[in-house]
């Protein structure tokens, strides 16, 4: 009876879990991609968005444009939804090494 319990609960968080990330990578697919290089020059501070391009074996950096308020809070957006999916992916990959173990014992 105890282990069904269990087992319910971890099976509510796992599918909590999952619709969070099905959240985040609809989000993110809204969101743009690239990074952020700050330039300081004659003491002033100039923040440009690159995006990076594989060719080849080489990475290159792409010159995108100039970051405003509304892109850079965009941009820092991203790198919290991305690393929040990677906790959230984690989470799921416990879950279900402990769902395996309560399926094989009954």
């Amino acid at each position: 009876m105890k282990n069904k319990i269990i087992e319910n609960i971890l099976l509510e968080e796992r599918e909590r879990l999952l619709g969070r990330l099905k959240i985040i990578e609809h989000r993110l697919k809204s969101l743009p991609s690239g990074w952020i290089r700050e330039i300081k020059k004659e003491g002033k501070t100039y923040k440009y968005l690159y995006q990076s391009k594989r060719e080849g074996k080489k990475v290159k950096s792409i010159f995108v444009g100039k970051v405003d308020k509304n892109l850079e809070k965009q941009i820092n957006e991203r790198k919290k939804l991305i690393a929040e999916k990677k906790r959230l992916k984690e989470r799921i990959k416990e879950l279900n090494k402990l769902l395996r173990i309560s399926n094989d014992r009954n």
